[in-house]
C-alpha cells in the first residue's frame, strides 16, 4: 500500500513537471513571438522614415526648391552686364598659386 502511494505521488508529480514545463515553454514562445512582431513593426517604421527622409532630401535638393528658397532671403539673377569676367582669356590655361606651383616641381618629390 505504501509502494502504490509512493508511486501514485512520484507519478502526480512527474505529470506536474511536465504541466509546468509545457506551459512554461508556450508562455515563451508567446512572449518571443510578441518580441519579433514588435521588431517587425520597428523595422517597417524605420523603412517607411528612411524612404521618407530620402524623398524630403531629393525634395529640398530639387532646383524648384532651390530657386524659390534663393528668392524668398532675396537672391536674384544678374543682369548681364553685371559679370565681370577676371581673366583676360577665357580659353587660357588657369594659373597656379605659389603653393600649388612648389608642390608641383619635381624636385620636391619624397
Amino acid at each position: 500500500m505504501r509502494k502504490t502511494r509512493t508511486y501514485r505521488l512520484a507519478l502526480l508529480a512527474a505529470a506536474g513537471a511536465v504541466f509546468f514545463t509545457y506551459a512554461w515553454e508556450n508562455v515563451q514562445a508567446t512572449r518571443l513571438g510578441y518580441g519579433i512582431e514588435g521588431l517587425r513593426r520597428e523595422i517597417t517604421d524605420l523603412e517607411n522614415a528612411n524612404n521618407y527622409l530620402k524623398k524630403e532630401i531629393q525634395v529640398s535638393l530639387s532646383p524648384e526648391k532651390l530657386q524659390a528658397d534663393a528668392a524668398r532671403i532675396g537672391l536674384v539673377y544678374p543682369e548681364p552686364d553685371a559679370l565681370v569676367l577676371l581673366d583676360g582669356d577665357a580659353g587660357a590655361k588657369p594659373s597656379k598659386g605659389w603653393l600649388a606651383s612648389v608642390v608641383s616641381r619635381k624636385w620636391l618629390c619624397f
